[in-house]
């Protein structure tokens, strides 16, 4: 059951705002600096307190009242107090909130005061928390869209970090309001000129493809316009309202642009479906963008480069394409460009690592291109202008709504919302449309591992309400296995013994991006990548950073012992493989050049690497170093696989032709690839194995919901 205050509260230096449902810090200007990010269960017992302030609640009450039953554990409610405690800054023997009568229960001792309604503000420019610089996750969404939207996951560079500073202004707060409520997946929400009609793409479920939907914005009608058994991303208006391009894609088989013209008003006539024009079978999803006049159109594909998507530009009278931006080589490329209403510039987003974005300009006149903004905190899959040109706008963290001056690179936050928004378009002139909601739960799941361990097994290790999205297991028999979980609403590192014990060894106080784990092969340390920095942690929570400030890492990994890391990271768009002891505690050096992939085993003298200039994946073993079987190079994909390398073989996550991620085993013995029968519907590569080898701990992920949803300003400044 949720509790939830009607009014605003003061307690102590915080407030709790209801149109949040949570606690904020303000400044000075009474603007919004600091959330409380916790879960659903902890914020409802917090609630259930603000609600009954200085009256003694037993265990027993608030298991009867927040958990709805009586058989949760004394040691679950005192967890959820201790994060309570620790979100709050209270401590137990010097209690300022929450007071412990033993044997009795609870009481909340901090002053609670109704206080008149204020304005929900914003501000962007929180202090950086010593350990990690803060980022926003959305990233992680756009992965799980199923491999066709594979690329809207990867990272962007650090290299060029823009000068932007981030204006403090009053930012309303507006709820969506929703458009469509279909059960399933409505995403890639577009506009036609007119306001009228709204497209977008459709998953009913796993089972079925992605059709295109057609929606009058006036009588709310809704019509289907596609099907087939591809997916049908991307579409995209023409100015005159009249047709509308999109993208037909089967992964790794086929890929084209294609145009629906309508005989006249759309919605209630026949439909003409042809195709433009071709792109590259590896292409992931894309947007398209008319030019104003429309004559072209922007497209995202990797015809060029299996490696990595890039824009082209498609000129609809001759059919010919142009290449128009050459893709940085440390990540993905390039997945969504958008025409400026004037059509002398376009803007697009380039994914650089893993877990962050830049916003990239071109001047189609000169072709020169800058970046505009790194994005830190926030992984949009679309972008939108403003329509004076002026601005550039994007879901941004926290549930929010950012824009960007394109000529002095000044960000501001333009409405605070009730629910994360992961892509928008712009409406009439104080309308945005967006997709809301959330695509999926993930948790740990432990297997028996097929290519050892013959007895079927299958058990749920742990899940939670919050995603759990990295595991990792102990190369030892009695030690602790690493999660990553949201359970406290924010990403913090987890330890589970096998004796039952929980231990929450990070106290992150604002939200990172933590990408990968790998244990030492004593299991004492672990290597952590963590806003694209290295760091390691022991088992007490201790951690140092290992790599440089602001350098972009991509992959880490432990040497046959623990006297010994690797990591990758690009240094002015060469990539490197750096080498670091712990032990002496040496300055890092540089151990390979041209590398942005290296794994190495821990039980054998296997390592893997790859190639950044050709994508090559070479094995080095005692005998020199091979290449791997091109089953396998087709299948592997360095910014979203995981690896290891074990004594008999690699064991890798892919995606396979249904579009679900699975795991796969390449034997170093007859240099074949074996898929396991071990699949997540939901996009995610992660996956570890048990000390010997026995089991295999995989992240699972389950199906939510999304839909397309519109919010009113008053203003877009």
């Amino acid at each position: 059951m949720s509790f939830r205050p009607e009014k605003q509260l003061k307690v102590e230096e915080w407030w709790y705002l209801p149109q949040l449902d949570k606690l904020a810090k303000l400044n000075n200007r009474m603007e919004v600096s600091q959330l409380a990010e916790l879960d659903h269960l902890c914020q409802s017992v917090l609630n259930f307190f603000l609600l009954n302030p200085g009256r003694l609640i037993s265990k027993e009450e608030l298991l009867k009242e927040v958990w709805r039953m009586t058989s949760v554990t004394d040691g679950r409610v005192a967890r959820v107090i201790s994060i309570l405690r620790d979100v709050l800054g209270d401590d137990v023997k010097s209690p300022r909130y929450i007071e412990t009568i033993p044997k009795r229960g609870y009481r909340f001792i901090a002053k609670v005061v109704e206080q008149e309604q204020l304005i929900a503000l914003a501000s962007d420019n929180q202090d950086e928390p010593a350990n990690a610089a803060e980022r926003k996750i959305n990233r992680i969404w756009w992965v799980s869209l199923t491999a066709a939207t594979l690329l809207l996951g990867l990272l962007a560079s650090w290299i060029f970090w823009p000068s932007s500073s981030v204006m403090k202004e009053q930012a309303p707060f507006v709820n969506w309001s929703p458009v469509s409520s279909l059960d399933g997946f409505e995403y890639y929400p577009a506009i036609s000129n007119d306001k009228k009609f709204l497209v977008y793409s459709y998953k009913k479920s796993k089972a079925h493809s992605n059709v295109l939907m057609l929606q009058n914005l006036e009588n709310h009608q809704v019509r289907q316009l596609t099907e087939n058994d591809l997916d049908d991303f991307g579409a995209s208006w023409r100015p005159d309202g009249k047709a509308i391009a999109y993208q037909q894609l089967k992964y790794r088989e086929l890929c084209e642009i294609r145009l629906l013209s309508f005989t006249a008003e759309p919605g209630l006539s026949a439909i003409k479906d042809e195709l433009l024009t071709t792109c590259g079978q590896y292409s992931t999803s894309t947007r398209i963008s008319w030019a104003p006049d429309g004559k072209s159109l922007l497209f995202g594909s990797d015809e060029n480069n299996s490696q990595r998507m890039t824009i082209f530009s498609l000129d609809i009278a001759s059919g010919n394409k142009t290449q128009l931006v050459l893709p940085s080589n440390s990540g993905m490329g390039d997945f969504t460009a958008r025409y400026s209403h004037s059509g002398d510039k376009i803007a697009f987003l380039r994914d650089v690592a893993s877990s962050s974005v830049q916003i990239w300009l071109m001047d189609l006149n000169s072709r020169e291109t800058s970046m505009l903004l790194h994005l830190k905190h926030s992984y949009p899959g679309d972008i939108a202008w403003s329509h004076n040109d002026e601005q550039i706008y994007y879901p941004a963290r926290r549930w929010g709504i950012d824009s960007v001056n394109v000529k002095t690179a000044e960000q501001k936050t333009i409405a605070l919302t009730n629910n994360q928004a992961y892509e928008i378009a712009l409406g009439a002139d104080n309308e945005f449309y967006g997709s809301i909601g959330r695509y999926g739960n993930y948790y740990i799941k432990k297997f028996n591992n097929p290519i050892t361990n013959p007895k079927q097994s299958a058990e749920v290790v742990f899940k939670s309400n919050r995603s759990e999205r990295l595991v990792e297991a102990n190369p030892t028999i009695d030690g602790p296995t690493a999660a990553v979980s949201m359970r406290t609403g924010l990403p913090q590192i987890w330890l589970f013994y096998p004796d039952g014990r929980q231990e929450m060894i990070s106290h992150f106080e604002s939200s990172v991006a933590i990408a990968d784990m790998e244990f030492s092969g004593d299991g004492q340390q672990l290597l952590v990548l963590i806003d694209q920095e290295v760091w390691l942690f022991n088992l007490k929570g201790q951690a140092k950073r290992i790599s440089t400030k602001g350098q972009l890492v991509k992959s880490l990994s432990w040497g046959p012992q623990t006297n010994s890391v690797f990591y990758t990271i690009n240094n002015k768009g060469n990539w490197q493989v750096i080498s670091y002891q712990p032990d002496i505690d040496a300055s890092p050096s540089v151990y390979l050049n041209g590398f942005d992939l290296f794994v190495q085993s821990k039980g054998s003298e296997h390592q893997l690497k790859r190639s950044a200039l050709t994508g090559e994946y070479r094995l080095i073993t005692s005998q020199g170093e091979e290449t791997l079987s091109t089953e396998a190079q087709n299948l592997m994909l360095a910014e979203s696989s995981t690896f290891v390398l074990r004594e008999n073989g690699i064991y890798f996550s892919a995606v396979n032709e249904k579009q679900q991620s699975q795991l796969f085993f390449y034997s170093y013995k007859d240099k074949k690839t074996l898929p396991l029968e071990l699949v997540s519907d939901l996009y995610s590569t992660r996956f570890s194995l048990s000390h010997d080898g026995q089991y295999i701990y995989m992240i699972i992920g389950e199906t939510q919901d999304l839909d397309i949803a519109k919010i009113e300003l008053k203003t877009i400044n």
